[in-house]
């Protein structure tokens, strides 16, 4: 008989009884108990690790940025006679209201783990249900929340500061917006390179003894002034750098290397390389003068 067939009266009492007999049969009980203890538990486990991970994730950000930073203090920013200033990378939250409201809700869930109050706990299994449910979405609005709340780099923010030998502001860099072309590679670059020394620095974190950087087609779309600008800050963080890049960069990029080859192919079949000797004192390839007229006209 269904409960919904059955009243108050005493008629319906031996229903009841039935009722209750097969509730106690089945094991209800001791299974509403193993329902608490893993709401209880495994519930804790799991929300504790997810609010762990992104506390850790947060802080590893932190611990990169404070190595990064290390390696941009070595290396001049700008330089002149009269001033040198060095480039240093703040992180900060950016206090994205999806994010905050997310760690509230673990935190709140976190909270309340251990209540031994049935109907409290039965409310926060809906919550975290919903939660749960919410994560698993496949709705393009949830996917975006999901890796909002989820993906901690979206979590922080970067400010640049250029600052001088005596620790004054000179110039902040909150993105690229307002600054020159220029400017904005060379910040682009500067911190590419301060990341790459950071990875291949070792643990000492100091200048890389063998940090070969390989670039192809390098600089094919570049002007001179940034080709020189990247290949300056490069070889100052201590790399090495192999580049392959069309004829037309060759002028540019003699001061920064030791030496090059001139590679040749023919009908995509037949390929040869010409070895071309290098003047250190003069920065300069040993060229002949029509090949280095005809890489000038490529150039301009």
């Amino acid at each position: 008989m269904d409960a919904g067939d059955m009243d108050t009266s005493l008629a319906s009492a031996p229903d009841y009884f039935a009722k209750l007999v097969r509730l106690e049969t089945d094991g209800l009980p001791a299974y509403e108990q193993r329902f608490f203890e893993l709401l209880q538990n495994q519930s804790h486990q799991n929300l504790a690790a997810l609010s762990t991970y992104l506390n850790d994730a947060r802080k590893a950000i932190l611990e990169r940025m404070d190595l990064v930073n290390d390696s941009l203090g070595q290396v001049p920013f700008n330089q002149s006679a009269n001033q040198r200033t060095y480039l240093h990378i703040d992180a900060s939250d950016r206090q994205l209201a999806d994010v905050k409201e997310f760690k509230l809700e673990i935190q709140q869930a976190l909270s309340h783990a251990w209540t031994e109050d049935r109907e409290f706990a039965e409310a926060r299994f809906l919550a975290l249900r919903r939660l749960v449910d919410r994560l698993a979405s496949q709705d393009p609005e949830q996917k975006r929340w999901r890796e909002t709340v989820l993906d901690v780099r979206q979590h922080v923010e970067f400010i640049g500061r250029e600052i001088d030998e005596s620790g004054v502001e000179v110039e902040i860099y909150r993105s690229g917006a307002g600054k020159s072309g220029g400017q904005r590679q060379k910040l682009a670059t500067t911190c590419l390179a301060a990341a790459l020394r950071y990875q291949l620095g070792g643990n000492d974190h100091g200048v890389p003894m063998y940090a070969p950087v390989v670039l192809d087609e390098a600089f094919d779309k570049a002007d001179n002034e940034f080709t020189a600008l990247a290949m300056n800050i490069f070889t100052n963080f201590g790399f090495q750098m192999v580049v392959a890049t069309p004829l037309k960069s060759v002028m540019t990029l003699e001061p920064f290397i030791g030496g090059a080859c001139f590679v040749d192919i023919s009908d995509r079949r037949v390929s040869g390389v010409l070895l071309i000797e290098y003047d250190g004192d003069r920065q300069r390839l040993k060229l002949p003068e029509h090949a280095r007229e005809e890489a000038n006209v490529e150039a301009s």
